[in-house]
């Protein structure tokens, strides 16, 4: 069975290899994983694969429960006044890409499952 172990335990390590101060190091990583988060968030693509690393996607169900996490929000700031209705819009658009991201993800499930279908 495997073990993973935390990318934090890599830092003494990795800069001791490198030659570098293990703070450089942290703070590399840390980069790289903001904007893999970053990326990931902006809902283009359900999946980026990076090599030697693997492949990070976007889950199914936490997209479900965030779409709907949003809707109720939506639902709450209609019910106010004018500045209730100019803070919709940034939550329609972010409702809009999640709906999008979601039907992409489902497209390719659906595709996935014929393809395993036809190739049995």
């Amino acid at each position: 069975m495997l073990n993973p172990k935390k990318y934090k335990n890599f830092y003494k390590d990795i800069a001791k290899e490198a030659e570098v101060h293990k703070d450089l190091v942290s703070d590399f990583v840390f980069f790289f994983y903001a904007k893999l988060r970053k990326n990931l968030s902006e809902l283009e693509h359900n999946k980026i694969n990076i090599p030697n690393l693997g492949t990070f996607s976007i889950r199914h169900r936490k997209l479900k429960k965030a779409i709907k996490r949003q809707k109720d929000i939506l639902g709450n700031l209609q019910k106010m006044t004018f500045d209730g209705f100019d803070k919709s819009i940034p939550v329609i658009n972010k409702i809009k890409k999640m709906e999008d991201a979601l039907e992409m993800i489902e497209t390719n499930l659906k595709n996935k499952k014929k393809f395993k279908h036809e190739n049995k």
